[in-house]
């Protein structure tokens, strides 16, 4: 009787291309899994400014009317409404292009007794 060691050259063959197959049909999804997450934290990061905007405009709500009053995200920032991502705690980075949404402008109105705030795009 023979002593095999090792495998053959079908089984190193056939070992590569399942390897190949399951990194083929793993790898976009784990890339998808990533801008998914990118996107989330970017929605997340609207709801903050969005709702810094309500908490300022309910602190100026007699600068509001029921035309758009614009207010930038660094404005919120510079009035303690809103926390920079930062060290020095200034910039808000956005998680999808890495940019500064610091000038991103939020549209406040103040209409039949309610602050109403929509991102600028």
């Amino acid at each position: 009787m023979k002593n095999k060691k090792g495998f053959t050259l079908v089984e190193l063959c056939i070992s590569i291309v399942l390897i190949l197959l399951i990194a083929v049909f793993v790898m976009p999804r784990l890339i998808n899994l990533g801008d998914s997450s990118k996107e989330k934290l970017y929605n997340s990061k609207i709801n903050l400014a969005l709702s810094a905007a309500y908490r300022y405009g309910n602190d100026n709500v007699d600068k509001l009317s029921d035309s758009c009053t614009n207010i930038t995200i660094g404005a919120l920032i510079n009035l303690d409404y809103l926390d920079g991502d930062d060290k020095n705690g200034y910039n808000f980075e956005n998680p999808l292009t890495g940019e500064s949404m610091n000038n991103m402008g939020i549209c406040l109105t103040y209409k039949n007794n309610e602050i109403q705030a929509q991102i600028i795009e």
